[in-house]
C-alpha cells in the first residue's frame, strides 16, 4: 500500500526515504539500485518527482548530468541542501510535472525542458508517481515523457499495480479501503496493468520485474512506430433504443453512482477543423443530453470529454473535480491544435466556478467563452453569433416548480434505490425464508407469527410513503423555505416545522398510540434535514463552504437520531407500552 502512506510521509521530507523503504519492507531500495545500474558517466538523466533526491544525488555519483524534478518545495529545498557539496551537483526544479511543455512560463527551465531539442535525456526515471495520477494523467505523463526522451533513451518506472492473485487483491482492497477511511482521503483508481499504458502511448517493453505482489517496475524505449492517438474520435452511440434507455439508467440510479464515460474527442456529425468545440463532463446523462441536443439542432460540432469522476458539471465544478487543469490536459492529451484551426472552446456556463479562462489560454493558445446555461439554447446562441454578453434568458440560472418537480420525479428513484433497495432486499429476504420454514416445520407458530410479519411490512411502505411525500413537499415550497446565509440546515429545519405537525395530526387521525406518535416524529425530523441537505447537488444556490460546514450537523442528526429510535424501542418493548 506504497501509496496510501505517501501523502503522510511526505510531509516529513527528512525521514521519507527510510520510511517509504520500511512500508516497502526494502523494494524501493531493490528498484532504486535496479535503475541505477543503467546508468552511466555523461548521460543526461531526468528524475520526475525525485522526492528528497536520493537516486538523483546517486546518478549524478555516477557522473552523470542529472535533473530532478518534484512539486513537493519541501522536498526540493531538502534535495538541494543534501546535493550542495557535491563536486558535479544535479539541478532541482520545483514545479508541477503535468505541466512541461506548456505555453507557460518559458523562461522557465521546467518547460524548457519539454521543448528544446538539446534536452532530450537518455535516461528518464518515475518511481511511484505513476500510482498518484488519475488515469488521465497517468497518459499525459506518459505522453510527456515520449517528447522528452531520446531517440535511444531509456524510460524506467516502477508503480504500485493491483495484484495478480485474488488473496493478494483481498488485501490490497481491505488495506487501501482502511486507509482512505482512516485518513479521509480518496486514492486515485489503482493501476492495473502499467504494460498497457506503457504499450498505448508508444513504448515497446525490454524489461517487466514484480516486487512484491503489487510493485512493477518496467524498462522501457520508444517504439519505432507512435501509435494513433486514443483519445481522439472516440465513439459512443447517443440515439437509439440503446441511448434511451441508459437515460433511463441514469435517471434511476445516476445520482448516487458515479458513471463515467471515456474521456476524448468525440464527433457530433461530420465536424470539419472550422467547427465548435463544446467542452463538457464525463458523466454520462450529461454526455447524452449535450450529443443528442446538438444532433437535433442539426449543430456539427467536436465534443470535448473531459474527466469529471463521473459526475456532473454543476456539481464537478463547485467541487474539486472539474477545473481548468482538467480542460488543459484533455486539449493536450487529444492533440486539439492539430484537429482545429481555430483557438476557442465552449466551455457550459455551470462549469464557471472552477475555470481560471486566462490560464487555459496562456497554457493552450485556446480561449475561453462561455456558453448558455441550457444546452438547448447553443444553437441560438451561435446563430447571435455568441453575443457577449449572453441574452438574460440564456445566462439565468432558474429552478422553477416545473424542473423542482422534474427533480423530484428523478430523485424519488434514486432515494428508493440508494437507501431502500439493498436493506429490502435483505430483510424481505430473511423474512421469507424464516417465515417458509416456519410454515414448513411448526404450522401452528407461523400463525400467531405471520401478523408480526405483515405489520412489518406495514411498517416499511409507511416509511416509503413518508420518504415521497416528504421529497413531493420540499420541492412544491423550496422557494420560501428559510434560507438565512444560504443555509440548508435552516431550509432543512423549515421543512420540519411544515411536515412534522402533518405528520402528527396524521398520526392523531390513525389513533395511534403515544410511543408510535414519538417515533414517527423522530423519523419525520431526520427525513427532513436529510432530504433538504440531499439537495444542496441539485441546485446553483448552494454555496459549497456553507455545505461543507452544515453537513457534520446532518451526520450528527442521523446519528442520534438513529440511536434514539433503537433505544426507545428497546425500552417500548422492555416496559410493555
Amino acid at each position: 500500500m506504497a501509496v496510501a502512506f505517501m501523502a503522510a510521509l511526505e510531509k516529513a521530507p527528512e525521514s521519507y526515504d527510510q520510511k517509504f523503504d520500511e512500508v516497502l519492507e526494502g523494494r524501493s531500495r531493490k528498484i532504486r539500485e535496479r535503475i541505477l545500474e543503467l546508468v552511466t558517466p555523461g548521460m543526461k538523466v531526468l528524475d520526475l518527482g525525485c522526492g528528497p533526491g536520493q537516486l538523483v544525488i546517486e546518478a549524478s555519483m555516477k557522473g552523470a548530468y542529472v535533473i530532478g524534478v518534484d512539486s513537493n518545495a519541501q522536498m526540493i529545498s531538502l534535495a538541494k541542501r543534501r546535493a550542495a557539496e557535491l563536486k558535479k551537483a544535479p539541478e532541482f526544479i520545483h514545479g508541477d510535472i503535468l505541466s512541461i511543455g506548456e505555453n507557460v512560463n518559458p523562461e522557465e527551465a521546467i518547460t524548457a525542458l519539454g521543448k528544446e531539442p538539446e534536452t532530450k535525456f537518455d535516461l528518464i526515471t518515475s518511481t511511484f508517481l505513476l500510482s498518484e495520477l488519475k488515469p488521465v494523467q497517468r497518459d499525459l505523463f506518459m505522453q510527456i515523457v515520449r517528447t522528452m526522451l531520446a531517440d535511444d533513451g531509456i524510460i524506467a518506472i516502477a508503480a504500485e499495480t493491483l495484484p495478480e492473485s485474488s488473496s493478494d487483491r483481498k488485501v490490497f482492497w481491505k488495506n487501501r479501503g482502511q486507509v482512505e477511511l482512516d485518513a479521509r482521503i480518496r486514492l486515485p483508481s489503482p493501476i492495473e496493468s502499467l504494460e498497457e499504458i506503457a504499450v498505448k502511448t508508444g513504448f515497446s517493453v525490454d524489461e517487466f520485474k514484480k516486487y512484491g505482489p503489487e510493485i512493477t517496475l518496467l524498462i522501457c524505449k520508444e517504439s519505432e512506430k507512435k501509435p494513433a492517438n486514443g483519445y481522439q474520435n472516440r465513439r459512443k452511440v447517443f440515439s437509439g433504443i440503446k441511448a434511451r434507455l441508459r437515460i433511463w439508467y441514469n435517471h434511476l440510479t445516476g445520482s448516487y453512482r458515479s458513471l463515467p464515460i471515456t474521456t476524448g474527442l468525440y464527433k457530433v456529425g461530420n465536424p470539419t477543423p472550422e467547427s465548435p468545440v463544446i467542452v463538457t463532463a464525463n458523466y454520462e446523462l450529461t454526455y447524452y443530453t449535450v450529443l443528442r441536443a446538438l444532433a437535433r439542432d442539426g449543430i456539427e460540432a467536436w465534443v470535448l470529454v473531459c474527466d469529471t469522476n463521473g459526475i456532473n458539471v454543476w456539481c464537478a465544478a463547485r467541487g474539486i473535480h472539474f477545473d481548468s487543469n482538467d480542460v488543459v490536459q484533455m486539449v493536450r492529451l487529444t492533440e486539439l491544435s492539430d484537429v482545429v484551426n481555430h483557438k476557442e472552446l465552449i466551455l457550459p456556463q455551470l462549469a464557471a466556478a472552477g475555470m481560471n479562462p486566462p490560464g487555459i489560454r496562456k497554457r493552450t493558445g485556446f480561449r475561453v467563452r462561455y456558453g448558455p446555461v441550457r444546452i438547448q439554447d447553443l444553437s441560438e446562441w451561435m446563430k447571435l453569433d455568441k453575443p457577449r454578453p449572453k441574452p438574460r434568458k440564456m445566462a439565468t440560472v432558474t429552478f422553477s416548480l416545473k424542473e423542482r418537480m422534474d427533480q423530484t420525479v428523478a430523485h424519488i428513484p434514486f432515494l428508493f434505490a440508494a437507501i431502500l433497495a439493498k436493506p429490502i432486499a435483505i430483510i424481505l429476504g430473511i423474512l421469507a425464508l424464516a417465515n417458509i420454514g416456519i410454515a414448513l416445520v411448526f404450522s401452528s407458530v407461523f400463525v400467531s407469527l405471520f401478523p408480526y410479519t405483515l405489520g412489518f411490512l406495514l411498517l416499511f411502505a409507511e416509511f416509503i410513503l413518508a420518504l415521497a411525500g416528504n421529497a413531493l413537499v420540499l420541492g412544491l415550497i423550496f422557494p420560501i423555505l428559510p434560507s438565512k446565509g444560504n443555509s440548508f440546515w435552516r431550509r432543512g429545519l423549515g421543512l420540519a416545522g411544515i411536515t412534522i405537525p402533518i405528520a402528527i395530526l396524521i398520526m392523531f387521525l390513525l389513533t395511534v398510540n403515544w410511543t408510535t406518535l414519538i417515533v414517527w416524529v423522530v423519523v419525520q425530523f431526520m427525513l427532513a434535514i436529510s432530504l433538504t441537505m440531499d439537495w444542496s447537488g441539485m441546485t446553483s444556490v448552494s454555496d459549497p463552504k456553507v455545505i461543507r460546514r452544515e453537513y457534520p450537523y446532518m451526520i450528527q442528526v442521523l446519528k442520534f437520531g438513529t440511536v434514539f429510535l433503537v433505544v426507545f424501542s428497546i425500552i417500548v418493548i422492555i416496559m410493555g407500552w
